[in-house]
C-alpha cells in the first residue's frame, strides 16, 4: 500500500516593508524638539533589524506621489503649496505659513517627505491588492489622516491613506478592489479620512480615538459616534470615541468584538488599510492610553481573517519611542505569521467603554442590523486601573518595557457621570444602580484613586453638587501642565516656541502678549465639572453643535 503523500510545505507569507531614509529629512526648521520627529522612523527600524524582523520582509522602495493621484482628495492649490514650500522661494515666509496652519512645522524637506510617503503608501498597497505581496507595512513620516482636502493639520501633509485607497478604487479597476475597509486606530480622531470617503459607500472608515467629549484633539465634534454618513454612505463611517484616556487592550478588544469585527464580516472587504498610529500605546506622551505591544498584536491578528489577509499597514502617529519600536514590531510577526501566546487581560473594560460601544451600536443598528442584538448582559466592568492588566509581551525585552512604562503614564484622574440617554443604555445592560454614580478613573500604574462623593447622578440626570468646584476638580491644574496633556489637548502649533507661548500666556521671544491665555490657565481647574456638564447636553443638541460636513454644492466649489 503506496504511503500518502507528504503535505506540501506551508510557505511563510510574503510581507513588504517600505522604509527610506529620505522621509527623515522632514524636521522642524531650527532644530527644535518637536514630538512628531525623525527619529520615530529611526527607532521602528533599528528594532526591527535587532529583532531579525526586517530581513524576513521583503524590502520596497520608496515612490513618489504624481499629482494626479494626490489630486483624488486633494485641491491643486494644497498640492502646489506643499510641494514647493521648501523651495527656496519659501526660505523668508515658510515659518510664517507653517503657523497659519493647525500643528504643523514645516523645512526644507518637507516637500520631498510628504509626496514620497503618500507614494510609498499607493506601491505597498498597489503590490497587496496585486497578490505579489501577502500584507506589507509603510514606515513613512509625515503622517497623514488629519489631512483635509485644502489643509495640512495633525503634523499631517499629505493625507496618505486616503491617496492609496483612492488609486486602488479608481485608478486601477483591474485589480478588483470594490470595497476598502480603513481601521484608524490612532489615538486621535481620522478627521481627515472621515471628510473624504463620507458619503462613499466603497470605503468603510473606522476610527476608535480618544474624544473627551469633544476636549481631545483634533477638538472636532465630527468625532461623536453620532456620524455615521451621509447620502449613499450613511452607515458606513463609524466612530467609537472614548470618553477619557487610560483605555487599554481589554477596551479595544472590546470595541473590536462589538462592533468593528460583525460589521467588517457582513461588509466583506477586498483589502485592509490600517491607519496604523501607535499613540494609543502603553507611555505614550500624547495618547495617554494603555495598549501593550501584544494587544496591538491581538487587534491586528482579528482582521488577519478578512480580505485574505490582504492588509496595509501605513504608519501614523505614536510619539514614544519605545513603545512605537516594540509595536510596530509586534504587528509584524503577526504578519509574518508568528505564533502568539494571547493572554487574557485580568481587568475588564471600563463602564464607560461599553456605554460607548452601546450608543455606537444603538446608532448604526438601522444600517447594520448585525450590531441590532442586545450586548451580553454579565459584561464586566473596571474602575479602577491596575498594574496587572498590564499583561505581558511575548518576548522578555517587551515585558520589561512595559514595567518601566508603567511608572510614565500620567495620573489624569477622569469623572464620569451619566445622563439620561446614558442611564438608558445602562438600563438595558441590566447594570446595578450602584453603577450609577460618578466614579473616578485613576492611571494605569498604582495611582491613588480620588474618591468623587460628593457628586451624585440620578436617572432623571439631575446632578446634585453639593461642595466647591475646586473639590472636584482632582488636581486638574497640576495634571494638566504636564507637556503630554497640552500636547495632546490645547494648541494651535506644536514646535516648542508656539507651545511655550501658550502655556506662558505669550510671555515668549518674537510671541505677541496673549491677555487670553494668562487667565485661561486659571480656568482648567474647572474642567472636571465642565465635563459632566457636557455629558447631560441632549444627543441632538450635540449634533447640532458639532456637525458640520460640507454639502455638495460646496464640495464642487472646493474642486
Amino acid at each position: 500500500m503506496a504511503e500518502p503523500a507528504p503535505a506540501p510545505p506551508v510557505t511563510a507569507p510574503l510581507v513588504g516593508l517600505l522604509y527610506d531614509e529620505r522621509m527623515c529629512a522632514h524636521a522642524t526648521p531650527n532644530g527644535e524638539e518637536h514630538p512628531e520627529n525623525p527619529e520615530r522612523l529611526r527607532s521602528i527600524w533599528r528594532k526591527l533589524n535587532a529583532a531579525g524582523v526586517a530581513s524576513r520582509c521583503v524590502a520596497l522602495k520608496a515612490k513618489e506621489a504624481e499629482d494626479k493621484y494626490i489630486a483624488s482628495v486633494h485641491s491643486k492649490r494644497h498640492i502646489k503649496l506643499m510641494k514647493e514650500i521648501s523651495s527656496t522661494i519659501y526660505d523668508a515666509s515658510r515659518n510664517k505659513i507653517a503657523r497659519k496652519f493647525n500643528s504643523i512645522y514645516l523645512n526644507k524637506g518637507s516637500s520631498e517627505s510628504a509626496v514620497l510617503a503618500a507614494g510609498s503608501v499607493i506601491e505597498v498597497a498597489e503590490k497587496v491588492a496585486a497578490g505579489e505581496l501577502s500584507s506589507a507595512i509603510a514606515l513613512v513620516r509625515p503622517p497623514g489622516h488629519h489631512a483635509e482636502h485644502d489643509e495640512a493639520m495633525g503634523f499631517c501633509l499629505f493625507n496618505n491613506v486616503a491617496v492609496a485607497a483612492n488609486y486602488l478604487l479608481n485608478e486601477r479597476p483591474d485589480l478588483g478592489i470594490k470595497k476598502i475597509l480603513i481601521v484608524d486606530w490612532d489615538v486621535h480622531h481620522g478627521n481627515g479620512t472621515q471628510k473624504m470617503f463620507y458619503d462613499d459607500p466603497r470605503v468603510l472608515f473606522f476610527s476608535v480615538h480618544r474624544f473627551d467629549y469633544g476636549s481631545f484633539y483634533p477638538s472636532e465634534g465630527d468625532a461623536s459616534h453620532c456620524f455615521i454618513g451621509e447620502e449613499a454612505g450613511k452607515g458606513y463611517n463609524i466612530n467609537v470615541p472614548w470618553e477619557h484616556g487610560k483605555c487599554g487592550d481589554a477596551d479595544y478588544i472590546a470595541a473590536w468584538d462589538h462592533v468593528l469585527l460583525p460589521v467588517t464580516k457582513v461588509f466583506d472587504p477586498d483589502i485592509i488599510l490600517v491607519s496604523a498610529g501607535f499613540d494609543a500605546a502603553l507611555g505614550d506622551p500624547l495618547g495617554g492610553c494603555c495598549i501593550t505591544p501584544n494587544g496591538y498584536a491581538l487587534l491586528l491578528t482579528k482582521l488577519l481573517g478578512f480580505a485574505q489577509g490582504r492588509i496595509v499597514m501605513a504608519l501614523e502617529g505614536g510619539y514614544n519611542l519605545r513603545s512605537i519600536a516594540n509595536s510596530v514590531c509586534a504587528c509584524a510577526k503577526v504578519l509574518l505569521g508568528d505564533k502568539f501566546t494571547f493572554n487574557t487581560p485580568e481587568m475588564q473594560p471600563f463602564e464607560s467603554t461599553w456605554r460607548v460601544i452601546q450608543a455606537v451600536r444603538n446608532e448604526l443598528k438601522t444600517c447594520w442590523p448585525v450590531l441590532s442584538s442586545k450586548l451580553p448582559e454579565n459584561v464586566s466592568l473596571r474602575i479602577k486601573p491596575a498594574p496587572s492588566e498590564l499583561y505581558a509581551s511575548d518576548s522578555e525585552s517587551d515585558s520589561e518595557d512595559v514595567d518601566e512604562l508603567l511608572g510614565t503614564v500620567a495620573s489624569v484622574s477622569v469623572i464620569e457621570a451619566t445622563g439620561v440617554a446614558i442611564s438608558e443604555h445602562l438600563s438595558k445592560m441590566k447594570l446595578d444602580d450602584d453603577s450609577l454614580a460618578v466614579k473616578t478613573n485613576s492611571s494605569c500604574s498604582a495611582a491613588e484613586q480620588h474618591p468623587v462623593d460628593s457628586v451624585k447622578v440620578h436617572n432623571n440626570a439631575s446632578v446634585v453638587l453639593t461642595k466647591k468646584i475646586s473639590d472636584l476638580s482632582l488636581e486638574w491644574r497640576s495634571d494638566l501642565s504636564k507637556t503630554d496633556v497640552w500636547y495632546a489637548s490645547f494648541g494651535s502649533n506644536m514646535w516648542r516656541p508656539r507651545f511655550l507661548c501658550y502655556i506662558q500666556g505669550g510671555k515668549v521671544k518674537f510671541k505677541t502678549q496673549c491677555f487670553f491665555m494668562e487667565h485661561w490657565f486659571l480656568s482648567l481647574e474647572y474642567t472636571g465639572i465642565l465635563n459632566i456638564l457636557r455629558r447631560e447636553r441632549s444627543r441632538e443638541d450635540q449634533i447640532q453643535r458639532a456637525k458640520r460636513q460640507p454639502t455638495k454644492q460646496e464640495k464642487k466649489k472646493i474642486k
